[in-house]
């Protein structure tokens, strides 16, 4: 799904950051772990795969959780691009 054009063009967008919670060598343990709930009391989850874009103030934009397919994945890309609503409402 990744390597689709269509996803690669909106990827361009991102910067990536990836959380790791579920290696399974002794080494990373104690790692993933502290991850794991980081994971959990950020995003109250502890869903594999879980993608979340979050905008330069550090606020959820979207969300998807679990398995999607390709055009699943291009529009939570897609919202993740749009400027949030104002936070008063208007």
């Amino acid at each position: 799904m990744i390597a689709r054009p269509a996803v690669q063009e909106l990827l361009r967008s991102y910067v990536f950051a990836e959380l790791y919670t579920d290696r399974k060598d002794s080494v990373h343990k104690e790692k993933d772990a502290e991850n794991a709930r980081l994971q959990e009391d950020r995003f109250a989850t502890a869903a594999l795969p879980l993608y979340v874009i979050l905008g330069p103030d550090g606020l959820e934009r979207a969300r998807l959780l679990g398995k999607s397919n390709v055009p699943e994945f291009i529009e939570f890309l897609k919202k993740g691009l749009q400027a949030p609503p104002p936070a008063n409402g208007n």
